[in-house]
């Protein structure tokens, strides 16, 4: 279908045995738990004597993998209280309001998978048809798309109207990029330091006090979603300053501080960008960046801040345009079964697992976005991030819609991925009316 008049408009890797995936969840669990005991102690003897713990529970029969990169030692260092835990994170089973996913139908509930790209600053022709026709979502807005907090607001408001009007009445998402340093573009929000900056300073209190501050200032236009905290250990191709550092342990407070600061705002968050964009050497908006790190180097060093981050009550985790192959030696985390997998099994992950963008290389690979779409669906995405021209973004959609019809995606799987959507909108209020 094109819009028209009317705006009608692969090979995958596999996680390891049981046995496997327990030892895996083991090293991990005992990462965090020595991260927490040896707050204080020396970089370098608490690298030693991780290290020396994830060599031998893997020597005891722990993650299989191939051979890679360099180690690093893991954990969530316990020196400042633990954030509240947020129920954000369940599935759940239906939602009860408006909108519960056993009212929709199939091609309403693709939609609610949908965060797209708007055109300009206000609501226009193409948008409109893809919440009344598609019922996306979520929006994700630009600089191109924000002049001013009134702007903004209005904007917000106007899309929330229209698809509150549109059955099944379901909230949109209304998402940044808000990072602090140099990702934002929302001109209202207060300039804030790079990652890097407060993470140099090690004192993840003001990491929390920076989140909730850009929350604060985001949901007072109408924003109630940002794609941050970034969690990837490192500074490598496209993360730079956006990193807190270089050690899993000090990128695990501070993530899950940031975390804490967000949910107090009353922001929807996402740890990204799963598995560690952190140790690449390219970018994957315009490469499919390859980390050869065996498991034990990604049970210690590339997994502790993400498991930190959901344990802090992370709702949303995005899975990059990453190749790890002692995971998948052939798909980008976003299009891998395994990953997915990782994520839920092994890190026990529940709530929404959102792509970064699916029009960047590292996920198309120079083909057309509607099949890196249906291949994130058949890998267990959640959420489809999608920033493509219009036609494109309804070519997705309908390629997902024909996927299902045809038995190349079960029904089920996107019900799955809808409940988790929906429980998320539910547990932050966003069906509840704003007073004023």
């Amino acid at each position: 279908m094109d819009f028209g008049a009317d705006f009608d408009r692969g090979s995958s890797g596999t996680s390891g045995a049981m046995g496997d995936r327990l030892a895996r969840l083991a090293v991990l669990e005992g990462i965090l738990h020595l991260g927490r005991m040896m707050d204080g102690l020396g970089g370098f003897f608490r690298l030693v004597v991780v290290s020396v713990f994830v060599v031998s529970l893997v020597a005891c029969g722990g993650a299989s993998g191939e051979s890679g990169g360099g180690g690093g030692e893991g954990g969530n260092d316990g020196g400042e209280e633990a954030p509240p835990e947020n129920t954000s994170e369940g599935t759940g089973g239906a939602v009860d309001s408006s909108g519960g996913v056993e009212g929709m139908g199939l091609r309403e509930m693709v939609g609610q998978m949908f965060v797209v790209s708007a055109q300009g600053t206000e609501r226009e022709y193409y948008i409109d048809k893809m919440i009344e026709d598609r019922n996306i979502g979520g929006v994700l807005l630009f600089g191109y798309n924000m002049e001013s907090e009134e702007q903004v607001r209005s904007f917000a408001e106007s899309m929330q109207s229209l698809s509150m009007e549109t059955e099944p009445s379901i909230p949109m998402f209304v998402a940044v990029d808000q990072e602090g340093g140099e990702v934002g573009s929302a001109p209202w929000v207060a300039p804030q330091p790079a990652a890097a900056e407060v993470g140099a300073r090690g004192n993840p209190e003001e990491a929390r006090v920076i989140s909730e501050q850009i929350g604060t200032e985001l949901l007072r236009a109408g924003v109630n979603t940002d794609f941050a905290p970034v969690v990837d250990t490192g500074f490598g191709g496209a993360i730079g300053s956006r990193s807190y550092g270089e050690e899993p342990n000090l990128v695990s407070q501070m993530g899950a501080a940031s975390v804490a600061g967000f949910e107090s705002a009353g922001i929807i968050t996402s740890a990204k960008h799963f598995p560690n964009h952190g140790p690449a050497t390219s970018d994957s908006h315009v490469s499919l960046p390859t980390i050869e790190h065996d498991m034990a180097t990604m049970m210690s060093y590339d997994l502790p801040p993400f498991a930190a981050a959901i344990e802090a009550g992370v709702p949303m985790v995005m899975m990059g345009h990453l190749v790890y192959p002692a995971m998948d030696s052939e798909n980008p985390a976003s299009l891998s079964p395994a990953a997915y997998e990782m994520l839920r099994e092994d890190l026990g992950f529940e709530g929404i697992a959102v792509t970064d963008d699916l029009v960047m290389e590292g996920a198309t690979g120079g083909g057309p976005s509607a099949e890196a779409v249906v291949r994130a669906v058949e890998a267990g995405a959640d959420l489809l991030i999608l920033s493509s021209p219009p036609q494109e973004q309804a070519d997705a959609y309908d390629a997902v819609v024909e996927a299902v019809e045809s038995g190349e995606i079960p029904e089920e799987r996107i019900r799955e991925s809808v409940e988790r959507i929906l429980a998320v909108k539910e547990s932050y209020g966003m069906y509840e009316t704003p007073e004023g």
